[in-house]
């Protein structure tokens, strides 16, 4: 049997017979009850820090490692669906820490990109998936993912967008029509890889697809380990069937397996240090109990329907770096900008939170999230290179020296969390027959680029 399949059916049969616990209970008792008790048994009550934005502090990051390791053992995961509680064992979570890939290929061709375990300013070029499920119309799709694959040294796999219709008919989650637009999304997928000249991209799936069926639809024509099978569950620490029927349907076409889930600063971990102890136990949870290749755990400050700000930062940088230090688990991140394209605020948020989890030892990210998602058609190439390039050139830059810049960035824009700029939409500031930006968003571009080299920050500049 498949050990990927193996951990998972043990899992499954727990799913049934574990502790009971009603999703209202896990939510309002156990999830801030256990958190809160143990940051407070390990003192890390009041340990963020805001003049120092990106974590620095290597004893501070495995205390919360230690921290998060108890919450997972103490807690473990929560089937919604049986209202019962997965549990684990310490030589579980062990094996998995000890049999869990160091790297991986995914991709074929020229596309063939390796994964790795980074640890904190780790000079080694992480990837970038792009770009995240953003909506975006049926006739725009294909030109705009034509547009931004196409920097072959930037977009490493392929993610996004999602799609709002199929053939024109909108697309309710659950209902036969998702079904359908989990094929159909693959074949728009085809073509504009084809079109754009990157056809053996690796791929992750489904974008469209809200529930199960989305990837049950369509995923069946990326069989092989060279794609990358989704598998995201509900916060906090829940593991619904959809959870497993994705792993499963992965494991059954033989993809590798991207699996995890979020938590949220004022969420039900309560403060951002909570916030940090859950996420690291995401990371233990989900490799265990859902078999993944590679975890996606992030941090949402609910408060800005995003992760850009100075606690959200810390939280994904000390959360990233526990981690990191104490596990080779590769690991992604995903960051969610809150201002629209053809914004200064986009490309500040870009700047400060991709080089956060870059320095902390992030393997990969997804993104970006422009407008934190909720605009359709709000998503341009343009923002797409600029993270990526972030992420990339910051590989190997000192933690401190990362602080120092961040310290100089978010002043000028942390203050506007509370009505970000929506900006333009796609069709407005980008021209999809050319593959360029407006001349506005181009200056913008350009203004803010040529600002944080003067300050320091290794980037290229990206032709078009």
């Amino acid at each position: 049997m498949d050990r990927r399949l193996e951990k998972v059916l043990s899992a499954f049969d727990r799913a049934y017979t574990g502790p009971i616990c009603t999703a209202h209970d896990w939510d309002a008792r156990v999830i801030p009850q256990k958190t809160r008790a143990i940051v407070q048994k390990y003192g890390l009550e009041k340990t963020y820090n805001p003049d120092h934005p990106i974590n620095t502090d290597d004893n501070l990051a495995d205390t919360f490692f230690r921290a998060g390791m108890e919450l997972a053992l103490e807690v473990g995961v929560l089937c919604p669906d049986t209202e019962r509680v997965i549990k684990v064992e310490e030589k579980e979570i062990a094996r998995t820490l000890q049999e869990s890939p160091r790297e991986m290929v995914v991709g074929s061709g020229f596309d063939a990109v390796v994964m790795k375990h980074r640890l904190p300013e780790d000079p080694y070029v992480p990837l970038v998936g792009a770009p995240l499920c953003l909506v975006v119309s049926e006739e725009l799709w294909v030109p705009l993912v034509v547009g931004l694959v196409q920097k072959r040294d930037l977009v490493d796999i392929f993610f996004g967008p999602s799609l709002p219709t199929v053939y024109g008919r909108k697309v309710r989650s659950g209902t036969p029509l998702e079904t359908l637009v989990g094929r159909y999304e693959i074949e728009l997928r085809r073509e504009a890889l084809y079109r754009a000249g990157r056809p053996d991209m690796a791929q992750i799936g489904s974008a469209s697809g809200v529930t199960e069926y989305g990837q049950l639809g369509g995923w069946a024509a990326l069989a092989g380990p060279t794609h990358i099978a989704n598998s995201l569950s509900p916060a906090e620490l829940k593991a619904p069937f959809a959870s497993f029927h994705k792993v499963i349907q992965g494991i059954n076409f033989g993809n590798r397996l991207r699996v995890g889930s979020n938590s949220y600063i004022g969420g039900y971990a309560g403060t951002s240090e909570g916030a940090v102890v859950l996420n690291i136990a995401v990371d233990l949870l989900y490799s265990t109990i859902l078999g993944a290749d590679y975890v996606t755990s992030n941090i949402y400050d609910a408060r800005q329907f995003g992760n850009c700000g100075r606690e959200g930062v810390w939280a994904n940088s000390v959360a990233t770096q526990a981690v990191s230090r104490n596990t080779h688990l590769m690991r992604t991140k995903i960051i969610n900008q809150t201002a629209g394209p053809c914004t200064e605020m986009l490309l500040y948020e870009t700047a400060v939170a991709y080089m956060a989890v870059s320095v902390s030892g992030a393997s990969k990210i997804c993104g970006p999230r422009s407008a934190g998602g909720k605009y359709p058609d709000h998503l341009t190439p343009l923002e797409t290179w600029f993270m990526a390039e972030v992420f990339k050139s910051c590989a190997g830059m000192t933690r401190t020296r990362a602080n120092e810049i961040a310290n100089r960035i978010l002043p000028k824009y942390e203050t506007q969390f509370g009505n970000p700029p929506k900006g333009k939409s796609l069709t407005e500031c980008w021209d999809l027959q050319h593959q360029q930006p407006s001349p506005e968003w181009a200056e913008i571009y350009q203004r803010v680029h040529r600002e944080l080299v003067d300050l320091g920050m290794p980037l290229r500049e990206i032709s078009w």
